[in-house]
């Protein structure tokens, strides 16, 4: 769908959505804010045109928020997850490429749901922590995050699960998002799914979704470890139960 052809009420819902999105990715990390975007985008620009947008801007709030985070940061931990995430980000624009859109819309809304089922059921990751599991996550969530945006739960269910403080697994996560979403912008510029309509549309956006990072970061920064936790998960599966409803 070009720009020209979106009417006001489509604007408005799309900017609602990143406005939403933009707090709790500012509070969080972003686990979750996607789950807010990728339907609504996915519904009314379509998957190609959407989920450019969404990673691109996702991006710039990475570079806005990373900075206070970064001493924060296990990089032991999170190179392993980011180069796996890293590497199978053009696979999932690959599939976002080649896959027709009503078909791509359709796995958007079944990966909402079978994530949302996931946060529901109160799992957690109890299993091995080494290597080998840590480039298996980071490769699932770069493959779902080049395709439909959405590679940031499972991730986050992985740290939530390991030790750390909320500055912690929040840096970490801001870690990983940086690294993937670097992946899957260089793949879409490759596969040319930034056209100068997606880049007019994110400039657009790019200010009530910056002020609703911020806003996030200043929720982030009055919250215990306890609460942080807590409010991350019941946030994604509220979320993820909306969208599974509608």
């Amino acid at each position: 769908m070009a720009l020209n052809d979106l009417q006001i009420w489509e604007i408005a819902a799309i900017a609602a959505a990143f406005i939403a999105s933009g707090l709790v990715r500012g509070f969080n990390g972003g686990a979750g804010a996607n789950f807010i975007t990728a339907p609504v985008l996915a519904l009314i620009l379509g998957p190609q045109q959407g989920v450019p947008v969404i990673i691109l801007l996702n991006l710039i709030s990475n570079l806005q928020v990373m900075p206070s985070a970064l001493c924060e940061v296990n990089w032991r931990r999170m190179l392993p997850v980011g180069a796996a995430a890293m590497a199978a980000a053009p696979f999932g624009a690959w599939i976002l490429l080649v896959i027709e859109k009503d078909i791509m819309r359709r796995v958007v809304a079944g990966i909402s749901i079978l994530l949302a089922l996931v946060l529901l059921s109160g799992w957690r990751y109890k299993g091995p922590r080494g290597l080998p599991v840590r480039i298996g996550i980071g490769s699932l969530g770069g493959l779902i995050t080049g395709s439909v945006t959405m590679g940031g739960p499972p991730v986050f269910l992985y740290l939530l699960s390991g030790p750390g403080t909320a500055a912690q697994q929040r840096a970490n996560f801001l870690a990983f998002g940086f690294m993937v979403q670097t992946g899957a912008t260089v793949s879409f510029l490759a596969a040319g799914l930034l056209t100068v309509d997606t880049l007019i549309l994110s400039a657009i956006l790019f200010v009530p979704f910056t002020l609703a990072c911020w806003a996030g970061m200043r929720l982030f920064a009055h919250a215990s470890d306890t609460q942080f936790r807590n409010y991350t998960l019941w946030g994604i599966a509220i979320l993820s139960l909306v969208i599974a409803v509608v």
